[in-house]
């Protein structure tokens, strides 16, 4: 019998954001019992591509809450975490889930993915899941890698849904946010699709490496990520380490601001601390809770202005909504290989005017 070994993949959380991705294809199951295997090639349902023959069922699930026994390749597929970075990386690979979170189109840049056709779930900031409406979706699979602690405890909701259906979670960590490169590996295995998984890796990585390429300028200089929310939340510091806005500057040839560490338990930059943010490079969101006014009185201060970024003009301020209707902070907070792209498309050729 063959196990995901959940100590092989790691990861962690960053705050209340996230993304999505792709559309589907085809699967049958050959056979019944123990080592049960699937046919590679052979296609039967719209919401899988086929299998590939790399994975062995039964499959053990192993999670930190406990165990769960997935008998045969699933076909629906309940993607529930609240951010929907785990639909993002499903339609990544070709999979379509039969239950979504209505969070799926916050970032504005997957209904042309299919994500708009996806049946979701309600979802409140602050309430529970919806355990009813996951169980009426009838799945095979319930996937909540990527679950981050922000939308509450996995582990409090673990056990009702292991009675609905066998659940792929992703291991325990200390990281703010779990990389999205070891959640989708996670998928690949448990779908028997860990070349398709492997091979968004490698694009994603690609890709990157074309920018980094095509940007030298960008080698070595220090960057910081950060959001604007209002005077209520005030300003808030995103790319400290191990979160998903840090590997996206990484992935561009970014180093890390040597102060980010001291941003790791709390986000929050206080005006005592403001100088800490500064960098080669400041690239500052503007989120939609934070007025033109109040954006323009924060950016105007002497504090905010005596910083060596902006001074020297070396300054990205982003808006809530891109010009197609885009969440950039969206997708860079939360992390994901299509979310990722769809934003380097756009920030990469202002980051290049500003150096």
């Amino acid at each position: 019998m063959k196990r995901i070994r959940r100590s092989r993949v790691a990861a962690g959380i960053g705050a209340s954001l996230a993304a999505v991705l792709i559309l589907a294809g085809c699967s049958t199951t050959v056979g019944s019992g123990d080592n049960q295997t699937e046919e590679p090639g052979t296609s039967e349902s719209s919401l899988l591509p086929a299998a590939e023959g790399n994975t062995t069922y039964p499959l053990t699930l192993e999670s930190p809450y406990g165990e769960t026994i997935l008998e045969e390749r699933p076909e629906r597929i309940a993607a529930i975490v609240p951010n929907a970075i785990d639909t993002e990386l499903l339609l990544s690979l070709g999979v379509t889930p039969v239950l979504s979170s209505s969070m799926l189109t916050e970032g504005g840049y997957l209904e042309e993915h299919g994500a708009a056709e996806l049946d979701t779930y309600e979802y409140t900031v602050g309430e529970d899941i919806p355990i009813e409406a996951i169980a009426a979706s009838n799945p095979d699979l319930i996937v909540t890698v990527g679950w981050v602690s922000g939308y509450g405890e996995l582990r409090d909701y673990y056990d009702q849904l292991a009675q609905i259906a066998p659940v792929v979670t992703s291991p325990e960590s200390t990281q703010r946010i779990i990389p999205w490169q070891d959640s989708i590996r996670i998928l690949g295995e448990t779908l028997d699709l860990s070349d398709a998984a492997e091979a968004v890796v490698a694009e994603h990585d690609e890709l990157f490496a074309q920018l980094r390429e095509e940007h030298p300028e960008f080698d070595g200089l220090t960057a910081t990520w950060a959001i604007y929310y209002g005077p209520a939340n005030g300003l808030q510091y995103f790319s400290q380490p191990g979160s998903a806005p840090a590997a996206f500057l990484a992935d561009l040839g970014f180093s890390e601001n040597p102060s980010a560490a001291e941003f790791a338990t709390d986000t929050t930059v206080s005006d005592e601390l403001l100088s800490k943010i500064d960098a080669d490079v400041l690239i500052l969101g503007q989120s939609a809770a934070a007025s033109e006014a109040e954006m323009q009185a924060f950016t105007g201060q002497a504090l905010f202005q005596n910083l060596g970024a902006v001074s020297s003009g070396q300054f990205v301020q982003l808006p809530p909504k891109t010009d197609d209707g885009g969440d950039l902070l969206w997708a860079i907070t939360s992390g994901g290989p299509i979310g990722n792209t769809w934003a380097a498309e756009r920030i990469v050729p202002e980051i290049a005017d500003v150096l």
